[in-house]
């Protein structure tokens, strides 16, 4: 083995275990066991889900900003995001990030409760309006986790844009038939504020926002939708577009901002910021790999590429941090020269799929389900369980790299 080989981990999450900075640790304390004179860094990770404001605030040297806000049940609730009073490797000037999760996630709904056709962001365009009002000049919006398909219209409502409905009723899906149109904001100075606000979406789905692959098929079941919620929200969304003016941020039409990859985000948040805020939507490895740690230039310098999440499938490769480090490193002079390892609890994919993304035969999947099967065990164990996964990984290496 060559001593002296550069190794990169960058994983995502596992969903349900590990956070992505434990992930890495554990990965790095096997490698170190057989490969104690390499250089090996890690770099943390998010998808724009949980776990993403507490990465950029270690990132960007933020502070979080506490308040109470309207939750996802039209409650109030404890929230807070993250401010970077600037300048950050995102911004010259002062700069705030908001996980939906953390105002309007699914986690926060009992599963009792759970039923988009009730659920709300109202309080999402609160927060919104805190951060403006505290001087943010660029809004960084992690989209995962949502517990709503309201195609966006309570953010909107907590900002202040007018949508006609009966005093004291929040935007939920269940009232986006009663919505005759959106109306810009009252507040002329916040309407102005927030036209020289920079608005970036951090989001890890393609799906646009009506059809079959749109947000309320594809996401609202596991929101507590049943078939009939579904048709209904599906019908009322297709109904809203055509009741959207086009004098907003965007300069597209709303039915063509539907079509957008990630319009179908969050229940249709990502549609409302394309069009409404004009927002620019990136995925979480260009937001967290690249703005804010150059992640490419340090795949482009590693000898052996390590990344993976807790169930690797075809979703992997699109979008996602596994993607994203295939496409990098796809992108590398030396790319045929380069290994990279998928680690993770579970895989579906063939090595010579990967292999066709990343421009390297190097390609080799290790699974914790290889030596622990029952993923209930897994879950539990799972640092150890990683720590003897990527030993084993760098025994099986080649003699040169």
């Amino acid at each position: 083995m060559n001593r002296t080989g550069n190794v990169i981990i960058c994983p995502d999450k596992f969903k349900g275990g590990l956070s992505s900075d434990k992930v890495a640790s554990a990965i790095k304390a096997g490698l170190e066991r057989c490969l104690p004179d390499s250089d090996i860094q890690t770099v943390e990770m998010a998808d724009g889900g949980d776990g993403s404001a507490a990465l950029f605030r270690k990132l960007c040297a933020s502070r979080e900003i506490s308040l109470s806000s309207i939750g996802p049940l039209g409650e109030e609730v404890e929230t807070s995001y993250m401010l970077c009073d600037g300048p950050s490797a995102l911004s010259s000037g002062p700069a705030a990030f908001i996980e939906c999760a953390r105002i309007c996630g699914l986690e926060m709904v009992p599963k009792g409760l759970r039923n988009p056709l009730k659920t709300t962001t109202f309080g999402l365009g609160q927060l919104v309006v805190d951060a403006v009002r505290r001087g943010a000049e660029t809004i960084c919006v992690g989209l995962g986790g949502s517990a709503t398909n309201d195609c966006g219209t309570g953010m909107l409502q907590g900002m202040g844009f007018r949508l006609g409905l009966p005093s004291g009723v929040k935007a939920t899906g269940g009232t986006l038939s009663l919505i005759a149109s959106v109306e810009e904001m009252e507040d002329v100075a916040m309407k102005e504020r927030l036209s020289r606000t920079k608005f970036i979406i951090i989001n890890d789905v393609d799906n646009p926002l009506l059809g079959p692959l749109g947000a309320t098929y594809v996401y609202s079941g596991q929101k507590g939708a049943d078939r009939q919620a579904m048709d209904r929200m599906e019908n009322d969304m297709t109904g809203l577009l055509g009741r959207i003016g086009n004098s907003f941020l965007s300069k597209a039409t709303a039915k063509d901002d539907a079509l957008c990859p990630g319009a179908g985000a969050a229940g249709g948040l990502g549609f409302a910021f394309l069009h409404f805020l004009g927002a620019e939507s990136v995925s979480g490895f260009d937001f967290f790999g690249e703005k804010l740690q150059g992640l490419s230039q340090k795949i482009a310098e590693a000898d052996i590429v390590i990344t993976g999440e807790g169930s690797v499938d075809a979703q992997s490769l699109m979008g996602k941090v596994v993607g994203g480090c295939c496409s990098s490193l796809a992108k590398c002079i030396d790319a045929s020269d380069k290994h990279l390892w998928l680690i993770c609890g579970k895989s579906c994919l063939d090595p010579k799929d990967v292999a066709s993304r990343c421009g390297t035969s190097n390609v080799k999947i290790f699974q914790l389900s290889d030596i622990e099967p029952d993923i209930n065990i897994r879950i539990k164990n799972e640092y150890p369980l990683l720590v003897r996964l990527a030993y084993g990984a760098a025994k099986e290496l080649d003699t040169t790299l």
